[in-house]
């Protein structure tokens, strides 16, 4: 019998710190909002090239219902080649401390998750041999 309750303290102690963790995590309220980078570069070949010096933008809205707006903007790379702007209006859900973008433009953006710390959104992924780290600050 005492077996059977020093078990189920423990049982019950554990469940309650499990659901603890939960707590303090991020929010839809408190992760939505208004976002700048604050950081974007790209890594290629071994050089790192600080995208918002060449004039890149991205300006991202979280709205709270899950709907995003906003401009992914990057300036050509070399003369005849257009520059990249696209339209961020799409979706975003919250996963743990993750946020993932669902857009109809074809961004790095939805393919990266960007984890959730304080005040900022960030993110550090490489595709096609191109690795790109951004840092999304909220306003």
């Amino acid at each position: 019998m005492r077996y059977r309750r020093c078990f189920a303290g423990i049982a019950a102690a554990t469940w309650l710190a499990a659901c603890g963790k939960d707590v303090g995590g991020p929010s839809l309220d408190s992760v939505a909002g208004h976002y700048l980078a604050s950081s974007f570069a790209t890594t290629q070949a071994g050089v790192t090239t600080n995208q918002l010096a060449r004039g890149s933008l991205i300006d991202l809205t979280l709205v709270a219902d899950g709907g995003t707006t906003g401009r992914l903007f990057v300036p050509a790379s070399k003369p005849g080649v257009a520059d990249f702007d696209a339209s961020l209006a799409g979706t975003w859900i919250l996963a743990g401390d993750s946020v993932t973008l669902s857009h109809v433009a074809d961004t790095f953006l939805r393919d990266m998750p960007l984890g959730v710390a304080a005040a900022r959104l960030q993110g550090d992924k490489t595709f096609s041999g191109v690795r790109i780290v951004v840092v999304l600050q909220k306003q």
